[in-house]
C-alpha cells in the first residue's frame, strides 16, 4: 500500500474511532445512570477499548508522516505495537464478557442481578485489562519473544519473534471466539425453545415476557459485532499463522499494513453496529442530538 494512502486512512481513522466511541460512552453513560443496567458497563468497556486503537492509529499517521523515525530502535517500535494490541486484546475478551452476560440473563433470569453486580463487574474487568496489558506487553517483559535482527522495519513479524504470534492465536483469540460460538450456540438453542414454549402458552405475551425476549434481541446484536470482529482481525491472524509456519512466504508487508489497518477499521464498526441495532442508544442519541443541534 503507498505510504501517503497509508498515512491517510489511518489519520481518518484517528479521527472517526475516538469520535464514534466517545459518543457511544456519553450514550450509554446516560442510558447507564436511567436504567442501572449492567451490561451497559461492558459496551462503555468495549468503546474504550475501541477509542484507545484510534488513538494509537493517530500514532500510526504521525510515524508515516515522519518517515517512520520513530522506528529505528526496537523498544520504540514494540512499545507502539503492543499499545495498539492491548486495547485489541481487551475487545475480544470484552465481547466474550458480554456474550456471557446475555447468557447468564437468558440461561438465569431469576439469579442474574445477584450473578452480575456492579463489583464482580469492576473486579472482573480489572483482571481482564490486567491480562490485556501483561499479554499485549509480552515481547517488552520477555526479551526472549524479540527479534535479534531487527532492521528498522517496524511491525509484529519483524519486531516480535512469530512464537509471539502463536501464543496471541492460541491463548487469546481461538479460545476466546470459541467460547464467544459456544455461548451463541447455545443462546440460539434456548431462544428456539422457549420461544416456541411462549407463544404457545402466552399468545398475547406479558410485559415481562417481552422483556425476557429482549434479552434474546441484544444478544442478536452482540452477534453481529463478534461476525465484524472476526471479519477484521481473522485475516491478520491467519495470516500472521501462515508466514511464522512458512518462512519462506512474503507476507509480512500485507500483514503490517493492509490487514493490521482492517483491524483497526474494528474499532470504527462496533459504535456504529451498537448505534445501528440497539434501540434504546439509537434512540436516545437521537434525542441527544435534537437537543444539541436546537
Amino acid at each position: 500500500m503507498p505510504a501517503l494512502l497509508y498515512a491517510v486512512l489511518h489519520a481518518l481513522l484517528g479521527i472517526l474511532i475516538p469520535l464514534t466511541n466517545v459518543t457511544v460512552i456519553v450514550v450509554v453513560y446516560k442510558l447507564l445512570k436511567k436504567k442501572h443496567a449492567k451490561s451497559y458497563i461492558f459496551i462503555i468497556n468495549l468503546a474504550a477499548a475501541d477509542m484507545l486503537v484510534g488513538f494509537m492509529c493517530i500514532v500510526e499517521a504521525l510515524d508515516d508522516l515522519y518517515d517512520d523515525d520513530f522506528d529505528k530502535d526496537i523498544t520504540f517500535c514494540l512499545i507502539r505495537i503492543c499499545l495498539t494490541i492491548t486495547p485489541c486484546i481487551s475487545s475480544i475478551l470484552t465481547l466474550l464478557l458480554i456474550s456471557l452476560d446475555r447468557y447468564l440473563a437468558v440461561r438465569h433470569p431469576l439469579h442474574y442481578h445477584r450473578l452480575v453486580c456492579t463489583r464482580a463487574i469492576l473486579v472482573v474487568l480489572f483482571l481482564l485489562w490486567s491480562w490485556s496489558f501483561f499479554m499485549g506487553h509480552l515481547p517488552l517483559i520477555s526479551p526472549s519473544l524479540q527479534q535479534s535482527n531487527y532492521t528498522g522495519y517496524c511491525g509484529l513479524l519483524y519486531s516480535a519473534k512469530s512464537e509471539y504470534l502463536f501464543i496471541l492465536c492460541f491463548t487469546v483469540f481461538i479460545p476466546a471466539l470459541a467460547s464467544i460460538i459456544f455461548l451463541h450456540l447455545s443462546l440460539g438453542w434456548i431462544a428456539f425453545i422457549q420461544h416456541r414454549l411462549i407463544w404457545k402458552t402466552w399468545p398475547t405475551p406479558t410485559p415481562s415476557i417481552m422483556l425476557y425476549l429482549c434479552h434474546f434481541k441484544a444478544a442478536r446484536t452482540v452477534l453481529i459485532v463478534i461476525i465484524c470482529f472476526a471479519l477484521s482481525w481473522g485475516p491478520y491472524y491467519i495470516t500472521g499463522v501462515i508466514q511464522a509456519r512458512c518462512p519462506d512466504c512474503d507476507l509480512k508487508d500485507l500483514l503490517k499494513d493492509l490487514l493490521f489497518l482492517l483491524g483497526e477499521t474494528n474499532s470504527l464498526m462496533n459504535p456504529l453496529i451498537y448505534t445501528f441495532y440497539s434501540k434504546d442508544i439509537r434512540s436516545y442519541l437521537s434525542k441527544l442530538c435534537r437537543r444539541w443541534f436546537h
